[in-house]
């Protein structure tokens, strides 16, 4: 009977019991896509990831599944990946992960802190009635800015509303997700935030089985809200998103921006446990 060990990490985690779960599969060498999709079931966490040998020259080749489908790219899993194999590894401080959606260069810093650097953004507009995505959000018509689809790796819809009040009482329809919020691959996530000065508020919501299911905090947004910032000529920044409120499990991620319009998304990862599941 093969049996495949985990590590199980908290990423932007500030406390021991914050932050976003991530279970680390490796080696996951024997695996095939439908085994680790039922084994990203099984984990139920908004990320499982499983790592095999590099093949284009990187540290390590990394797949990355929800409970319902693979993603190319995910912010918490590529950092937390990262660190797990920094310690298991003795890598040095500098980590570079092979994704589906290419080549992602991470930075691992004192305190478990990392940052990966993300790909130069795609960004289109959302063509459809923003008065539907507000309603889609429990909202009324006023609360909503902007909203955009970013890809910096997900292509995900970004919705600026107009204060934290707004973003703390969303609460989005499954319907609703599902039919304004599909992306060019069709997953569904609507993303909404709110800055104050450096400070911004953020959710994320997508659905499973017809239910929405919010993440605790998510890197990849994080990195596509640096892309809508880029689009719009702003650069040189750094701001500090805060996430998981209404899930009481608090997650802070760095968001920088450099002059150049690089993008960069940093947090804390900390090592919670592992296990291992025998098939």
């Amino acid at each position: 009977m093969p049996s495949y060990r985990f590590h199980l990490v908290n990423v932007f985690a500030e406390t021991p019991f914050g932050g976003n779960p991530l279970a680390v599969f490796e080696p996951a060498d024997g695996l095939d896509s439908t085994t680790m999709q039922a084994i990203a079931a099984q984990m139920n966490l908004s990320e499982t990831t499983f790592v095999f040998p590099a093949t284009e020259g990187g540290d390590a080749r990394v797949r990355i599944f929800t409970p319902g489908y693979e993603l190319p790219f995910a912010g918490h899993p590529v950092l937390g990946t990262a660190a797990v194999l920094a310690r298991l590894r003795g890598l040095s401080a500098s980590v570079r992960l092979e994704m589906a959606a290419g080549m992602f260069p991470i930075v691992l810093g004192e305190g478990g802190y990392a940052q990966l650097t993300a790909k130069p953004a795609q960004v289109r507009p959302f063509t459809g009635e923003q008065d539907a995505l507000a309603d889609m959000l429990g909202l009324g018509a006023g609360a909503l800015r902007d909203a955009r689809f970013v890809n910096t790796g997900t292509e995900q819809l970004l919705i600026e509303l107009t204060s934290r009040d707004a973003v703390l009482a969303c609460r989005p329809s499954a319907a609703g997700i599902d039919t304004l919020c599909r992306n060019a691959t069709g997953a569904a996530m609507a993303y909404v935030w709110h800055v104050d000065g450096t400070v911004a508020t953020v959710r994320l919501f997508f659905t499973h089985n017809g239910q929405v299911i919010e993440d605790p905090g998510t890197g990849s947004a994080c990195a596509n809200l640096g892309g809508w910032l880029t689009s719009d000529g702003r650069r040189g920044l750094h701001w500090r998103l805060e996430q998981g409120h209404a899930l009481n499990r608090p997650n802070v991620l760095d968001l920088e921006v450099d002059a150049a319009g690089v993008i960069r998304v940093g947090g804390r990862v900390m090592p919670v446990g592992s296990g291992q599941i025998d098939l």
